[in-house]
């Protein structure tokens, strides 16, 4: 839910100003890729599109004039475009590098098999939890706040999880079950997932730990009570992602 995963342009400040919808989500990524409606910057674009295709591609203004035209569909009806469109891999590689824990994460992510495929995954996962929370307003309020509420240092933590897959676990135990059981969303997957739950539960306790021992303490802090917030009915998508279904 970050700059790195989406194209979208409406903030979440001029989605909250929109007429509310009943089914708004109260929720999650991302205060993403924000760029005006630019009349001027437009019109350049065009005529350099007119005039030197060579250049249009070479610095990606394609890139650019596709956002602006996405931003002027999405400033007229906040119900409009796609909200979890995934941004290029070169655009999200520059984002990510204004930062040393993303350069770090670029760079293991071409270590390991290259950032164009690893980005990629990490856009069809996240992608799928944030469609969850509802219609595409709805869906660009819960990113919106998940950027607010969280430092980038735990954005970049979970995109680097969700890339690195589920790992090999030993099954939990039923007292460490019954204390995931213990919340709505807990309860709910432990009853979903059956016999499954013992590799499920010790999957996501797994998952957790890796996050946590990446971030500072107060980052940890921010996570949980972000995820505190939420609705259960996405807490058990997040949850089920990490899981594994």
């Amino acid at each position: 839910m970050a700059n790195e995963l989406t194209v979208s342009q409406n903030s979440g400040a001029e989605l909250e100003q929109a007429p509310a919808t009943s089914d708004l989500a109260a929720g999650d990524q991302g205060g993403f890729a924000s760029l005006p409606a630019d009349a001027s910057r437009k019109a350049v674009i065009q005529a350099i599109m007119r005039t030197d295709i060579d250049r249009y591609y070479a610095e990606g203004l394609d890139r650019e004039y596709a956002a602006l035209l996405q931003a002027e569909t999405e400033g007229g009806n906040p119900d409009a475009g796609n909200p979890t469109a995934p941004m290029p891999a070169d655009d999200a590689r520059v984002s990510l590098c204004s930062s040393q824990a993303g350069q770090k994460l670029v760079y293991e992510w071409e270590r390991m098999g290259g950032f164009k495929a690893h980005l990629s995954n990490v856009q069809k996962d996240v992608g799928a939890i944030v469609r969850e929370t509802g219609n595409n307003r709805a869906q660009r309020v819960f990113m919106e706040e998940f950027s607010r509420s969280v430092p980038q240092s735990v954005e970049i933590a979970i995109m680097d999880e969700v890339a690195s897959g589920r790992p090999y676990v030993q099954p939990a135990g039923q007292a460490e079950i019954d204390i995931f059981a213990n919340r709505p969303a807990g309860k709910i997957l432990v009853q979903s997932w059956g016999s499954e739950a013992p590799e499920k539960v010790a999957i996501l306790r797994t998952r957790a730990l890796r996050i946590v021992q990446s971030i500072s303490e107060d980052d940890a802090a921010c996570l949980w009570a972000w995820l505190d917030d939420q609705d259960t009915a996405v807490v058990v998508k997040i949850f089920r992602q990490l899981a594994g279904g």
